[in-house]
């Protein structure tokens, strides 16, 4: 949801709270900080608590397509660069290719440059892999974007699954907009 009022975000935020609303997270997304008024900040460290965080859309994964590609590059890495070394040493085992004899190397050291040169291979997989994936993400996330940096406070809520947001609320909170995001 997308609001003009930091004020109209954290009464939203606080009847959530009042009636114990289930929600799997409420995030509260600040504009840029050069928006962000002093008595807005006072506002803002005086209403922080459990039910809700505030964050920079720089370090929210569902809003940032860099952020996620490196969190999704990482978690790929860690699975394709011991597979890649294993399947290395298998290759070079398999096959008895001496590529690196020039290096005196027997067939334990042929097997363990096999190994990394795999292990390698897991990493760029890795990286290509990652890379691949919601390409289009960006153009839709443009005018959230876009909107944040002209000073606008948005409120990012997940529902529990099997229970459905509570829509009379959130109407009631007159938001400027409601985006739905699938992620």
């Amino acid at each position: 949801m997308i609001f003009d009022e930091l004020e109209k975000c954290l009464n939203l935020l606080n009847v959530f709270k009042d009636k114990s609303v289930f929600l799997s997270e409420s995030l509260l997304i600040l504009p840029s900080k050069e928006k962000i008024t002093p008595d807005q900040q006072h506002l803002l460290n005086l209403s922080t608590n459990n039910f809700f965080r505030s964050e920079e859309i720089e370090n929210i994964r569902i809003l940032n397509p860099i952020l996620d590609r490196k969190i999704r590059q990482k978690n790929m890495r860690t699975w394709l660069m011991p597979f890649g070394f294993i399947a290395g040493i298998a290759f070079s085992n398999m096959t008895n290719l001496s590529t690196f004899s020039f290096l005196g190397l027997n067939n334990i050291g042929e097997s363990l440059i096999g190994g990394l040169l795999g292990m390698g291979s897991g990493y760029l997989g890795s990286i290509v892999s990652s890379a691949s994936i919601n390409i289009n993400r960006n153009k839709e996330l443009r005018s959230i974007i876009d909107l944040n940096k002209e000073g606008k406070w948005l409120v990012l809520l997940e529902n529990q699954i099997g229970n459905e947001l509570p829509w009379g609320l959130i109407k009631e909170s007159e938001p400027n907009e409601i985006i739905f995001l699938e992620g």
